[in-house]
Order: structure tokens, then C-alpha cells, then sequence
């Protein structure tokens, strides 16, 4: 017997507001009213398989979610071993450039002691 659409409509709003594990537990407990039961179990059938669609297309986000994670962390793995060598580059050019320095501080060193030797001698000779 088919029941009036309004019913219905009050019916499956009634089952909305009780929620899925209510309505499962009245049904698997016999406490849904015989003209009910076909109607109750095709609801909780649609709403199964729209948690089932629920979930695997929440699966399916996540693992797009940690797909991009990988793609991401694997670009940054890059980029830190390219900084990495542009560091060591750096750091080999600064030690170059310290040695260097040193041989100049080195050979300054040794002019204004032949300066002030030269100047001394000059001093020397002018006073004889």
C-alpha cells in the first residue's frame, strides 16, 4: 500500500532528526511500524551509501592531500640542497678571501718595517 507523499516527507523528516543509529537500532529492534519498514530500510540504505561516498572521497582528498605534501617536501629537499651548495661555495670563496687578506696584511706588514728601516737609516746617515 502505497502511503500519502506528505506522510512521507514527515515520516523521512522524523528519521532525519532521529539519525542514522537510532533508526538502525529501531529497525534491527522491531520497533518501526510495519508500513514503515520498506521505507525506513531504503533510507538507511541511501544514507549508508552516502557515507560510503562520503568517505571514499574524503579517502580519495587525502591521499591527493598527501600526494601534494610528498610533491612538496620533496621540491624543498631540492631547494635545501641547492642552498647547501651555494652555502659550501660561499663559505670555500670567503676562506680564499681570508687567506688572501692575510698575505696582504702579511706584506704590509713587512713595508712599514722596511719603511721604518729605510727611515732609520736615512736618519743615520744624515747625522754622520
Amino acid at each position: 500500500m502505497a502511503l500519502p507523499p506528505d506522510q512521507e516527507r514527515e515520516y523521512l523528516a522524523q528519521l532525519e532528526e532521529m539519525g542514522v543509529s537510532l533508526v538502525r537500532s529501531d529497525l534491527e529492534g522491531g520497533k518501526i511500524q510495519p508500513h514503515w519498514v520498506n521505507l525506513t530500510a531504503t533510507w538507511l540504505s541511501r544514507k549508508e551509501k552516502d557515507a560510503e561516498e562520503l568517505r571514499e572521497a574524503s579517502h580519495v582528498e587525502q591521499m591527493e592531500l598527501a600526494r601534494r605534501a610528498s610533491e612538496a617536501a620533496e621540491r624543498s629537499a631540492s631547494e635545501a640542497e641547492r642552498a647547501l651548495a651555494a652555502a659550501e661555495r660561499q663559505a670555500s670563496a670567503s676562506e680564499r678571501a681570508n687567506t688572501r687578506a692575510t698575505i696582504a696584511l702579511i706584506i704590509a706588514f713587512f713595508s712599514v718595517v722596511a719603511t721604518a728601516i729605510n727611515i732609520w737609516i736615512t736618519h743615520l746617515d744624515a747625522h754622520k
